[in-house]
């Protein structure tokens, strides 16, 4: 009997050994014991190749392949809903989902936690609404945010950062506006105080702030401008139930253009 070529031999034992892989998957997919399963989770070709992360706008594909406990030993028929138990673990992943894509692959979904102030511990730090710190490097451009700090001894402990930092997470979602222009917040026994744009107009309020207040303080500023367009405002004083306080300091006289001068020849 004729031998088939040496180039034909070597494609027939490549198909061999991959009828044989798969004979070994449905072997292993057909067996209901626990030792089929690992018989699968075992073979090469399961061996996770390939992270697909989708959600991420602060950590690495990396940093979340590490974080979920993955490397190139791994099987992607391992536990997904421990992997995402690992993920949420991580201070930046508030939410995660990990789903297979046979043979090689893992799709991660998460959801970060988004930074909304800056706190001096003495370093500063990013910490997201419910005051938790996050491990962002405070110098990235994006991190654009409101200064967080408390006045008082009494309000130096972790509940008064947390209050700010509720209010700045509030502010962020509901008057989105407002707070791409607050530079600080601070906070004393009884009151927070704003700072808002380069001119040092502040806003005085009692914790919690609400989208009402927001629009109340919103209307009355300009309103005030309207009224009074001689006159720039200082303050905003929500303090008080039912009532909105303008406080304004005469505008200031507009300079005189520079005289012009000759130089004669």
């Amino acid at each position: 009997m004729r031998r088939p070529p040496v180039s034909r031999r070597f494609a027939l034992r490549r198909l061999a050994r991959r009828a044989g892989i798969l004979a070994a998957v449905a072997a292993g997919l057909s067996l209901a014991a626990p030792a089929g399963l690992h018989l699968v989770r075992r073979l090469p070709v399961f061996h996770v190749g390939r992270v697909e992360v989708t959600g991420i706008g602060y950590l690495t594909r990396d940093g979340v392949r590490a974080a979920a406990g993955v490397d190139s030993t791994t099987s992607v028929w391992e536990s997904t809903a421990r992997m995402a138990a690992r993920l949420r673990s991580h201070p930046m992943i508030t939410a995660a989902r990990v789903e297979r894509a046979l043979p090689s692959t893992l799709v991660v979904t998460v959801e970060e936690a988004v930074p909304v102030a800056l706190v001096a511990l003495p370093l500063v730090e990013p910490v997201d609404r419910s005051g938790n710190l996050l491990p962002v490097d405070p110098t990235a451009p994006m991190l654009d945010l409101p200064v967080l700090r408390t006045v008082t001894r009494h309000a130096a402990v972790s509940w008064g950062m947390r209050i700010l930092a509720r209010d700045m997470g509030y502010l962020l979602e509901s008057a989105p506006e407002v707070f791409a222009i607050v530079s600080e917040a601070s906070l004393d026994d009884r009151e927070a105080t704003l700072m808002l744009g380069d001119e040092g107009l502040t806003v005085r309020y009692h914790p919690p702030i609400s989208e009402q207040r927001v629009r109340d303080a919103v209307v009355a500023l300009n309103d005030a401008h309207e009224r009074f367009p001689e006159r720039v405002a200082h303050e905003i004083d929500l303090r008080f139930a039912d009532q909105v306080i303008v406080r304004t300091t005469p505008a200031p006289p507009p300079a005189e253009p520079a005289a012009e001068t000759e130089v004669g020849g």
